[in-house]
């Protein structure tokens, strides 16, 4: 999916806007909330003097989408119909109805899972921004890398983002083409039959990934995912939502209210990234608290089956993130130029926490369960659309070698242990031999 370059300079501005807005305030969209930089460059601590950039690694998840597939939006006009049928629609239901067409004609326009005109535009931004932070290395025609998980909207992410680098650093030397690696780009769903594993690594992350898979099918998740949905919360949140679309007599003869309310809350989601299709906002039809209720509930999934976790589960759901974390250290000590992946929420969260950015992979024993009382992580924060870490390597001018690592574009620190690798006390630029020696001590290589 490509626009026109005037619509494509419009939407810039447009876009920039919008996600900048979101970058204020919680509008409580978790993982669907349309991306923004999580910090001003100017507030970036400045880098050592005389020291030059030679490389950047990014791994990002693709930019906004409507809803996956088929469902919440076919459901929810059901009901609708149902209600509309016995003249249990208030006026907000009418008004509902009317803006939920408008939404199905929007998503089936685009395809169910792919980027929206502001996926297209965030990764064009976010490589604008790149480039902009970045400068020299980018005028001194550094050779660029690509890859892709191979799905439809992180592919198109992917030409999203390289097609505006190619504008803005015009010197870089981009490949024509690039492929895919589900190995380091699709590790959470591996399979036999399909994911050749040819190499020791692969055939480490492949055993990693059925394990995973096992896990979350697992008791121990299924007894968390009991919890979560037990929330006393959820019921009355459930019928807020309900009862400002419908009557209460209709609202008491819905066989799965939560259900019901559910697919409002998710297109109210889709509605957030689809917003240039659109021009129509969602969130009258669901109230803050409300909506507050049901995010909290789906971090609190996403914190159990792709991140921080739990203290007595260890590494479960992030140790299939291994190699590709592997590969990026592999890369640190001597590598050139620019680094480009592209891939999703279920690839970014548990790199995240393989990494074990301090503030934000903070495991929780059994007996704390997640909240927003317990835990800082959410899904907001580290894995909105368009989420992405980037490690810049810069060179001293004595020829050390240097990593700065920004979270969605906010600067962020290794796990506390490697502390000792940074440059001085307090920096976010670290040592690149010190940290490697941190995540890899003698001991295990």
């Amino acid at each position: 999916m490509r626009i026109g370059d005037d619509i494509a300079r419009l939407l810039l501005c447009v876009g920039w806007v919008l996600a900048c807005h979101t970058a204020e305030a919680s509008q409580n969209l978790g993982s669907k909330t349309p991306y923004a930089p999580r910090q001003d460059v100017a507030r970036y601590e400045a880098p050592p003097a005389s020291s030059t950039p030679v490389a950047v690694q990014l791994v990002a998840r693709h930019g906004s989408r409507g809803l996956t597939k088929a469902g919440s939006d076919g459901a929810a006009l059901k009901l609708w119909r149902a209600a509309e049928s016995k003249g249990a629609l208030t006026p907000l239901g009418q008004q509902f109805g009317v803006d939920l067409q408008r939404f199905i004609e929007a998503q089936r326009g685009i395809g169910y899972g792919n980027l929206s005109r502001l996926g297209v535009v965030e990764h064009e931004q976010l490589a604008q921004r790149m480039v902009a932070r970045l400068p020299a290395l980018f005028e001194a025609g550094p050779n660029v890398e690509v890859l892709s998980s191979g799905v439809d909207r992180a592919v198109d992410s992917s030409r999203s983002f390289v097609e505006s680098l190619r504008r803005a650093a015009p010197k870089a030397r981009v490949p024509a083409n690039w492929g895919s690696d589900r190995f380091l780009l699709y590790f959470h769903r591996l399979n036999e039959s399909r994911d050749v594993a040819d190499t020791p690594a692969r055939q480490a992350t492949l055993k990693r990934s059925l394990a995973y898979q096992a896990w979350v099918r697992g008791p121990e998740l299924a007894a968390q995912q009991q919890r979560i949905d037990a929330d006393p919360r959820l019921p009355a949140a459930a019928r807020a939502v309900l009862t400002g679309l419908y009557s209460a007599e209709f609202v008491d003869g819905i066989a799965k209210p939560l259900d019901a309310a559910q697919n409002v809350v998710d297109l109210r989601g889709a509605a957030a990234d689809l917003r240039l299709e659109l021009a129509r906002d969602f969130s009258a039809y669901v109230s803050a608290e409300a909506a507050a209720v049901f995010i909290e509930h789906d971090d609190a999934e996403d914190f159990y089956k792709k991140g921080p976790g739990l203290i007595e589960t260890g590494p479960a759901a992030y140790d299939v993130a291994t190699q590709l974390l592997d590969d990026m250290l592999d890369r640190l000590a001597n590598g050139e130029g620019a680094v480009l992946r592209f891939t999703h929420a279920e690839i970014v969260a548990p790199l995240v926490s393989a990494i074990g950015i301090a503030g934000v992979h903070q495991p929780l024993p059994r007996s704390k369960p997640y909240s927003y009382a317990t835990s800082p992580w959410r899904t907001e924060n580290v894995i909105p659309m368009a989420a992405n870490v980037q490690w810049e390597v810069w060179r001293a001018q004595d020829g050390e070698r240097l990593v700065r690592m920004l979270l969605n574009e906010g600067e962020a620190d290794f796990k506390p242990a490697c502390d000792g690798a940074r440059l001085r006390p307090g920096s976010h630029f670290y040592r690149v031999t010190a940290l490697l020696n941190c995540y890899r001590p003698a001991a295990m290589r």
